[in-house]
């Protein structure tokens, strides 16, 4: 059950992970809403921001649902927060994730390790999690609806703060902190409006379509 407590708040903080590798957010609204297709096109971020829109794709999720087709509703959750990146090639910024998340986990999802859970047995890891001070949740519960395990969360609010270096290459924001690998974050800057992609990318994978990603304003 261990393998399946860490596997599970990884896929609930994803979005909060997420962002605060990409170095970024602030004021607003919440993900999963269908969204238009952003392109990097790169520019130069200096200066200060906050966020307008985000959009969470819930294919964000596919390596983490192992193919068992777990379900993913993340349209409920809001981002607030700020960033700055300095001419000196510094940036700064603070983050909060709250509010609620649906999980839909079909009978495949619950096996770990040739081992078979029941939704009870998920529901009792989540206050597990909880009770531990483990988790990235405030509420849990997970219930049982036809041959699936539906579980509804609450993000517990928690805001964090990041800082390091960032630089551009291409249309990529290379972003780097004390003791961590440096993340490659698809962008594009056009007039006031700074977007970012939500998940950092592989290292020369080169640029594609934005669907999920974060849109912000200079202050």
């Amino acid at each position: 059950m261990k393998r399946f407590s860490r596997a599970c708040a990884v896929l609930l903080s994803t979005s909060l992970l997420a962002l605060s590798a990409c170095g970024d957010d602030d004021g607003s609204t919440g993900g999963g809403a269908a969204c238009e297709e952003a392109q990097a096109c790169g520019g130069d971020p200096t200066g200060s921001w906050t966020i307008e829109e985000t959009c969470l794709d819930t294919a964000m999720f596919a390596e983490l649902d192992a193919n068992c087709g777990a379900e993913i509703d993340v349209s409920g959750v809001a981002f607030k927060g700020s960033a700055e990146f300095k001419s000196d090639g510094t940036y700064a910024t603070t983050s909060t994730v709250t509010g609620p998340m649906k999980a839909v986990y079909p009978p495949p999802c619950l096996v770990f390790e040739d081992t078979t859970i029941t939704c009870a047995q998920l529901d009792q890891t989540m206050q597990d999690l909880i009770a531990q001070g483990e988790a990235p949740y405030e509420s849990a519960t997970c219930a049982a609806a036809g041959q699936d395990c539906v579980c509804n969360l609450s993000l517990a609010e928690r805001t964090t703060a990041g800082s390091g270096t960032w630089s551009v290459s291409g249309t990529s924001l290379i972003t780097g902190s004390s003791g961590e690998a440096p993340q490659e974050v698809p962008f594009c800057v056009e007039g006031s409006s700074l977007t970012m992609a939500a998940q950092p990318s592989e290292a020369g994978s080169g640029a594609g379509p934005l669907t999920s990603y974060l849109r912000l304003m200079r202050r």
